[in-house]
């Protein structure tokens, strides 16, 4: 069995890698895509003036299981709904900024806040050479030329004869985060091969 598993809304401060150490403890190739907002100034994401000593001493030392991709700019909403191409263009050097700042190296692939986009960021997406990940349930969706879906949400049961497994949750707050699911992901036989989601983009 080969899977991947990608979690929605991580950041500096809110990203769980306390959940995520233990399951790189008990899977030994363990790998994990985090959907990450760039820039981190909600209150309720934790203390922001931790920040620094968590990327030293946490996340940077940990960067060769972790794959990190953008996902929207400061996730207020669906941010990106309604935003037209000049604004995305100018916006995307703002947020591999965001990264380089961190110095956190990332996948040229991006999610928007709650899968909503507009024709222009999707038209920036393609000029740029970004894929896009999709919500499998809107797979007609509009969406760039190269893309990812998963294929089971955390909350979700699966078992049986399953070739590969695209797993899919969020950091916390929802009924598919990693905390109310973390049983479930236990449940992936020891000897599965784990991936990053570049491993399985797809073509439109």
């Amino acid at each position: 069995m080969k899977v991947s598993l990608d979690l929605h809304d991580w950041s500096v401060v809110n990203n769980r890698m306390d959940l995520l150490l233990k399951l790189k403890e008990r899977f030994s190739g363990f790998k994990v895509s985090l959907f990450t907002v760039p820039v981190d100034t909600k209150q309720d994401w934790g203390p922001y003036l931790i920040r620094e000593e968590t990327l030293k001493k946490v996340i940077w030392p940990n960067l060769d299981w972790i794959q990190i991709i953008p996902h929207g700019y400061r996730h207020n909403g669906a941010e990106l709904r309604r935003s037209d191409y000049g604004e995305f263009k100018r916006l995307l050097p703002d947020i591999q900024a965001a990264f380089d700042n961190d110095r956190l190296p990332y996948v040229k692939g991006f999610c928007a806040p709650h899968w909503a986009w507009s024709p222009g960021v999707v038209k920036v997406l393609d000029e740029e050479g970004w894929w896009g990940a999709i919500d499998p349930r809107h797979s007609n969706a509009l969406a760039p030329r190269k893309i990812y879906r998963y294929s089971h949400a955390l909350d979700t049961l699966f078992s049986g004869d399953i070739e590969i497994l695209k797993l899919h949750g969020h950091v916390y707050g929802t009924r598919n985060d990693l905390g109310r699911c973390f049983w479930n992901i236990l449940n992936v036989p020891l000897a599965a091969e784990w991936h990053f989601v570049t491993d399985f983009l797809e073509d439109r």
